[in-house]
């Protein structure tokens, strides 16, 4: 089976523009003197000094992956790695060592559907941004909280079909879940972030789950011709990636493809027992992926 179109999910790192915003600043300070140096020089030295009013401290954001890294097992020319998909379900990795996939770091990727009365039913995806909370606020300050775990903040920068992102903690990691421009309500937002829940297993991965008016996709679930249901991402630090996901019976389902980061289009996709496999980089990883890397259910 060979991937079709891609749909474009994550953006690239942002940095803060500081040159701006030294510019600013030094503005502010050439403005205060004038008046400072009258106060100073007016004031009552009988009476107390005026306390200067708070000053709203940006939170710093720490810059690091955000993704699991496994240990493999094995020696010689072969590793085995064992994963753990966002719906629990497990699988065992055979593969060249050349390949070093545990390396690549793994994240996690997942559908929902939120259904409320008269309004449908509205479908987001959920994925693990590269470098988490740094890459989502991108030198930008958070929205709000939406419950003491779930923040929003705002949209990519020059995405104009994007509306704000909810992220969600889950012990070390970060979930964002990317609006569209049109937009949740608020209430649909809080549905989301009261009822999606986290769970890590002993070796890092994480589990999702969801009550109330949210349902998660099911492993092989399409919409629009792409996958949707659970999945785990190796890489996107560099140009080599792999996209795993269970997908029962998937040699019988067609044509299908898999929503990835646009620095990383799909350059082939392969199909064996129950798994769908899909990698881009150097032409060898492709190759090798496609072809050497064995997956069974444990």
């Amino acid at each position: 089976m060979t991937a079709g179109r891609v749909d474009i999910i994550e953006q690239g790192p942002r940095g803060p523009r500081r040159t701006g915003i030294a510019v600013l600043v030094a503005l502010a300070a050439v403005s205060l003197i004038g008046p400072l140096i009258g106060i100073l020089t007016s004031r009552d030295p009988s009476r107390p000094a005026p306390q200067p009013a708070p000053v709203p401290v940006r939170e710093a954001v720490s810059v690091r992956p955000n993704a699991v890294y496994p240990a493999a097992s094995g020696a010689g020319g072969t590793r085995t790695l064992r994963v753990t998909f966002p719906d629990g379900s497990r699988a065992e990795l055979t593969y060249p060592a050349g390949l070093n996939l545990a390396a690549l770091g793994v994240r996690p990727y997942a559908g929902g559907t939120l259904t409320g009365a008269g309004k449908g039913m509205e479908f987001r995806a959920l994925t693990a941004p590269l470098y988490g909370e740094a890459e989502t606020a991108a030198g930008r300050p958070m929205i709000r909280h939406l419950t003491g775990d779930v923040t929003l903040w705002p949209g990519p920068l020059g995405v104009d079909t994007a509306g704000p992102v909810l992220l969600f903690a889950f012990g070390d990691w970060r979930i964002a879940l990317q609006d569209e421009r049109a937009g949740m309500t608020f209430e649909q937002r809080l549905a989301w972030a009261e009822h999606l829940r986290g769970t890590l297993t002993p070796d890092g991965f994480l589990t999702l789950s969801a009550g109330g008016p949210l349902r998660l996709s099911r492993p092989g679930e399409i919409r629009d011709g792409v996958l949707v249901g659970p999945q785990l991402w190796f890489g996107g630090l560099s140009r080599r990636m792999l996209v795993l996901a269970p997908v029962p019976d998937c040699e019988r389902q067609g044509r299908a493809s898999v929503a990835l980061d646009p620095r990383h289009a799909i350059s082939g996709s392969a199909c064996r027992g129950g798994f769908y496999l899909a990698a881009s980089g150097d032409e060898g990883f492709v190759r090798s992926a496609l072809r050497d890397v064995r997956v069974r259910a444990r």
